[in-house]
């Protein structure tokens, strides 16, 4: 099946009563609902979705040096597609970062939607990988602000 994520950040300045009174219902250039929105289509056949809540995740990467790095990350929510080949590709989000979820199911395969908070500060340090900055390691931390600047 084809299995598409789509990630929005809600602004927590967004203010429906505003946007019902003034512009039937919708957002406006001063009263923007979501701040960004990313999406993925997952490449390949995913033979199943599951939801894994609750769990760690390990974040894998290197270092600028090539050294290999492994940190967990705790009280995560992990999308996992089981490919059809065995092959395993994962979406990992903060659950505290989450403000809501849906799936919706088509005839082509489904679309699961991500709606993320925007009170507390969301690292995405690859994508598809979504951490709140408390959770994100310090040590990596200064490494993702260098490259950001």
């Amino acid at each position: 099946m084809i299995v598409t994520v789509n990630v929005k950040l809600v602004n927590s300045k967004f203010n429906q009563a505003y946007a019902d009174k003034e512009n039937e219902g919708e957002e406006t250039e001063d009263n923007i609902k979501y701040l960004w929105e990313d999406e993925f289509d997952v490449q390949g056949n995913v033979a199943t979705f599951k939801v894994v809540n609750n769990t760690t995740y390990l974040l894998k990467g290197l270092y600028p040096n090539d050294d290999e790095f492994c940190f967990e990350i705790p009280d995560m929510t992990i999308l996992e597609c089981t490919m059809d080949n065995g092959s395993i590709t994962q979406f990992p989000f903060s659950k505290k970062a989450i403000s809501k979820t849906e799936k919706k199911e088509t005839k082509k395969g489904l679309t699961f939607y991500v709606q993320l908070k925007s009170i507390r500060e969301v690292v995405n340090p690859m994508t598809g990988v979504y951490i709140l900055k408390d959770d994100y390691p310090k040590e990596l931390l200064e490494l993702y602000s260098d490259e950001e600047e």
